[in-house]
């Protein structure tokens, strides 16, 4: 939300006199963001936050106000445009299309608990399942084929650490199926610097100008690689589980995205260090532009990365020290890694998949290699 388009007090003020909201008493550019242009405006009958859409086309934004009024009948916290004095809720200013919204109540939260964690998974939930009902499709635009063009297009121009690893993450990207993933209208960009909260209630969900049609587990990624994270970029066990158990308990999982779900933890991550690479590499001119560092998605990519595999090694250990080696394992780990157990005891082909059934993980594969034995188990959560 920089503002790449400034707009001076009577300019404002001509383009309000189209809307019911009477005079105005004060504003200031929002610094928050990327994208677009961003205002807050205060005037004699209320607060309000004005967008000007820097990319979009006037035909495109009727996607994004119609699927706002729509949330906002299922009881979405987003805010609702205001239509002008013609009924129209896109306006034009400075040449460039622009809508005025009701300013939310609340704060964004720069340190998220789990309980707030939780409450945002409710309301993501609750956003997918309303989205159902939206009779209108949109094409991502950070989707998998922008990830893999833009990757492209970026590494002659990384250096060779990260061209590597840009490299290596591609080939593994094309493994995971998308197309099978479960799939609806999505927010996409639900950081918390969209989000606002009063009380810890959550009050507000903010800029759905990447909402598109994709796979709700990519959109869950998003808000778990933002809201669930250490400093260092690695995942907080107990908000990642207060978000998805809240999550789950609105819009169960099926099958696929337990399997996926680390893998597109990683598309997420990647999609981020991607879209903040491409700025830092082309910037785009504008007044209090916020640039964001591309390093903080990078970290966390290499933290999904290196936390998808684990191996435990069990050889040469009896009953029952081979599962409690892999227990002492997964009490580590957060939900969704791979965790792959070498065993010399032909009883632990039984004794390590029954625990982690009991236990919610779930048994991907087993198989013998002469004498030694292989479970392969993906980690699960307390619900």
């Amino acid at each position: 939300m920089s503002v790449y388009t400034p707009v001076s007090a009577t300019e404002l003020e001509t383009f309000l006199h189209e809307y019911p909201v009477g005079a105005l008493t004060d504003y200031a550019g929002i610094s928050a963001g990327v994208e677009n242009s961003n205002f807050f405006v205060t005037t004699t009958q209320g607060a309000f936050v004005l967008t000007l859409f820097e990319h979009h086309t006037p035909a495109e934004l009727g996607y994004f106000l119609d699927l706002m009024q729509h949330w906002a009948d299922a009881g979405v916290p987003v805010a609702r445009p205001i239509p002008n004095r013609a009924g129209q809720l896109l306006g034009t200013l400075k040449h460039k299309p622009a809508t005025l919204v009701l300013r939310l109540a609340g704060q964004h939260i720069e340190h998220p608990t789990p309980k707030q964690c939780a409450a945002l998974g409710t309301a993501l939930a609750h956003l997918h399942l309303a989205g159902q009902t939206f009779p209108q499709q949109r094409a991502p635009d950070r989707g998998h084929d922008w990830r893999m063009h833009t990757a492209s297009r970026l590494l002659p121009h990384l250096n060779p650490a990260d061209a590597a690893l840009l490299q290596t993450e591609m080939a593994f990207q094309q493994s995971i199926p998308f197309a099978q993933l479960p799939s609806g209208t999505i927010h996409a960009d639900l950081f918390r610097d969209n989000v606002l909260f009063h009380d810890d209630h959550l009050s507000g969900v903010l800029d759905v100008y990447f909402a598109c049609y994709d796979n709700w587990l990519y959109d869950l990624a998003i808000v778990v690689n933002d809201w669930c994270c250490h400093a260092d970029g690695s995942l907080d066990n107990l908000r990642v589980q207060a978000c998805l158990n809240a999550y789950q308990t609105v819009r169960p999982w099926q099958a696929i995205e337990r399997r996926y779900w680390y893998a597109t933890l990683r598309a997420a991550a990647l999609r981020f260090w991607l879209s903040r690479l491409d700025a830092q590499l082309n910037p785009r001119a504008g007044d209090n532009v916020l640039q964001k560092d591309p390093a903080e998605f990078r970290r966390k990519l290499l933290q999904r990365i290196n936390a998808s595999n684990v191996t435990v090694d069990a050889r040469r250990l009896l009953c029952p020290l081979p599962v409690i080696r892999v227990q002492t394992a997964v009490d580590n780990l957060p939900a969704g890694v791979h965790l792959t157990a070498i065993c010399t005891d032909p009883g632990a082909l039984h004794d390590i998949p029954a625990w982690a059934r009991i236990h919610g993980h779930t048994v991907l594969e087993t198989h013998s290699e002469g004498r030694e034995h292989v479970i392969v188990l993906q980690t699960g959560w307390t619900q």
